[in-house]
């Protein structure tokens, strides 16, 4: 069982009210200071940072190196998660993870820091190709 975090005492298992049941997976209470603790359930856990994100990440796995596809992949799979089909059913452009290869509809942009790299790979690959060209 775990310890507080405050006070170091035990921390025992609490019932949940009907909406913790809905929310949560565990809740965990300190008999000394009254310290509740509460963890959310797997699905809502994993989907928060989704839900709540300035930027688009995979549904999937959570990455947030995205790229965007001007068709649909035939071999890659489609999501079929209701937030995903909601901003399909609005027009949202097609998004794609390389890393787990799940194509999803997203209307947020993918974050600037994830798309950096690759651009900054293709100049300086570009730049050395230019340099070491004879001049003929």
């Amino acid at each position: 069982m775990p310890n507080c975090p405050r006070c170091g005492h035990h921390l025992a298992r609490t019932h949940r009210t009907a909406v913790e049941k809905l929310l949560y997976a565990d809740v965990y209470g300190c008999a000394s200071c009254g310290y509740v603790a509460r963890h959310l359930h797997r699905a809502l856990d994993r989907n928060f940072e989704f839900y709540c994100s300035r930027f688009t990440h995979c549904i999937r796995c959570g990455s947030k190196r995205i790229e965007r596809l001007s068709k649909r992949d035939v071999i890659d799979s489609m999501s079929h998660h209701l937030v995903s089909l909601l901003f399909r059913l609005t027009g949202a452009p097609l998004k794609k993870c390389p890393a787990c290869r799940l194509q999803y509809y997203d209307w947020r942009p993918i974050a600037p820091d994830s798309r950096r790299p690759a651009v900054e790979a293709g100049k300086t690959a570009q730049r050395a190709g230019t340099a070491a060209d004879p001049v003929v």
